[in-house]
């Protein structure tokens, strides 16, 4: 799993889908950062799946865009220009259609990382400090890490007024700023369990680390 994930950060999708501008910075309440914090964890509560168009940048340029797909339990789907991402919670497939690879593993909910949507909204938020910025009317949530688990900086999260999340600004020391943008979301389409799964295509390279 872990070579696995090293291929998600060298494709730069850094925590996380999951998942944030100044202009003089207004830093409200620890209390009340918590209680954003915890709308956006209720309104995923209630979800069961969602879709959105996903672009994202680093250091101001477009290296990513494509469509990300989610189902409660850790069921996810990442489709990129020449990339395919797909779990279903048990198993992990990692399709390079340039290469015609994929590569197989099993999934691991300690090794998950952005795979696994609970944990970046439920349990590390809970090794960060939280503060709120106000940017252009909308509330943006920062979490900086207070422990050595994660390798970034800082994550600014960008809330819409029904508590999604639609950006995500990461301070990574090793690949910079990267900014990751959600539009046109769906919620609640009852998206089949077929669509993360994976079979891999006739005549493709498969690496199975199972």
């Amino acid at each position: 799993m872990k070579k696995i994930f090293e291929i998600y950060k060298t494709n730069s999708i850094v925590f996380f889908l999951l998942i944030f501008l100044f202009g003089g910075k207004l830093i409200i309440a620890q209390n009340d950062a918590s209680e954003l914090l915890k709308a956006v964890q209720e309104k995923f509560n209630i979800l069961t799946d969602l879709s959105a168009n996903l672009t994202q940048s680093v250091n101001g340029s477009t290296n990513l865009t494509g469509k990300v797909y989610y189902k409660k339990e850790d069921k996810i789907r990442f489709e990129l220009t020449n990339l395919l991402i797909v779990s279903d919670g048990e198993t992990n497939w990692n399709y390079n259609k340039k290469e015609n690879k994929v590569i197989i593993s099993t999934y691991n909910e300690e090794d998950a990382g952005l795979l696994s949507i609970e944990r970046i909204i439920f349990e590390y938020p809970e090794e960060c400090e939280l503060s709120i910025d106000s940017v252009e009317d909308k509330l943006v949530l920062e979490l900086v890490p207070q422990t050595s688990t994660f390798s970034f900086n800082s994550v600014k999260l960008w809330i819409t007024d029904d508590n999604l999340i639609y950006r995500a600004l990461i301070d990574d020391p090793a690949t910079g700023l990267v900014q990751i943008d959600l539009t046109n979301y769906d919620v609640d389409k009852n998206l089949p369990d077929s669509k993360f799964t994976f079979t891999p295509p006739e005549g493709s390279k498969v690496i199975d680390l199972r």
